[in-house]
């Protein structure tokens, strides 16, 4: 399989690079050549994992930190693995546990637009453990709910970092027209929609350059169209949130 710069990698390094960043995404920790051999189901020697590595290093999928044996993903190795995500939907299946989460925040649910996104901005953040804002798109009313948690995550223990996150979102409505106009507009109607991911330095806003960020529309009453932004580290769990947002549209498009 290629991906969308042109480099084409082998299945065995699909698999590996596949490995390496559900790996990163669960521990948050450098992936060694030592660990591959003895979890990666592989049945390659150390050397030959070394060798892969090292190939998919220079083609700019992995980085070596210095301070670790071990690579982590790019944004490069995120991409490569979101568009495959993207293009076997098949394997992408919500757990029953956070189904009937989302069913049981939905059931009863107030025909109040507002109320809805207030709803959806809750319980996608609980369950995805990241950032959600949640808007109308003829409306200048958002909530967001997760700013705190994202900070949980190991990536924005620096001050800096922290302080350029607070600072975006401080600023969030203007942001959300811009994400409105450059990401939505090719969405069409709110169902059957794909989820929109700008990964890190895809991302046009230079405060969030090591972040990941995921839109989707969804049908509201009263013709009212939501819109749904999530945010969070680079190193998420593409698979459950991808999951979790097309999951939660899916049922509010049965709402109305």
């Amino acid at each position: 399989m290629g991906d969308i710069i042109g480099h084409v990698i082998s299945k065995r390094q699909e698999k590996l690079l596949n490995f390496i960043v559900r790996e990163y995404v669960r521990t948050a920790k450098p992936v060694g050549s030592v660990l591959v051999a003895a979890q990666g189901r592989l049945h390659l020697s150390s050397a030959t994992i070394r060798n892969e590595m090292s190939d998919l290093e220079q083609a700019g999928y992995l980085s070596h930190l210095h301070t670790s044996g071990g690579r982590v993903p790019t944004d490069k190795a995120y991409r490569y693995f979101v568009n495959s995500l993207l293009g076997d939907e098949v394997n992408l299946v919500l757990e029953a546990e956070y189904k009937n989460k989302i069913k049981r925040a939905l059931d009863g649910v107030p025909s109040d637009p507002r109320e809805i996104n207030k709803i959806v901005a809750r319980v996608l953040s609980d369950l995805s453990e990241n950032l959600v804002i949640t808007g109308i798109s003829t409306d200048d009313d958002f909530f967001k709910k997760g700013l705190a948690g994202l900070f949980e995550h190991p990536e924005f223990r620096e001050t800096n970092k922290v302080f350029q996150l607070a600072n975006f979102f401080e600023e969030f409505e203007e942001t959300f027209k811009f994400i409105e106009r450059e990401f939505f507009n090719t969405l069409g109607m709110p169902r059957g929609v794909p989820v929109q991911i700008l990964i890190g330095g895809e991302s046009p806003f230079k405060q969030i350059q090591h972040e990941t960020i995921m839109c989707a529309k969804y049908g509201l009453p009263g013709d009212c169209v939501g819109s749904l932004t999530l945010v969070g580290p680079t190193r998420m769990d593409y698979e459950k949130n991808i999951s979790l947002i097309k999951y939660i549209t899916e049922e509010l498009n049965k709402l109305h």
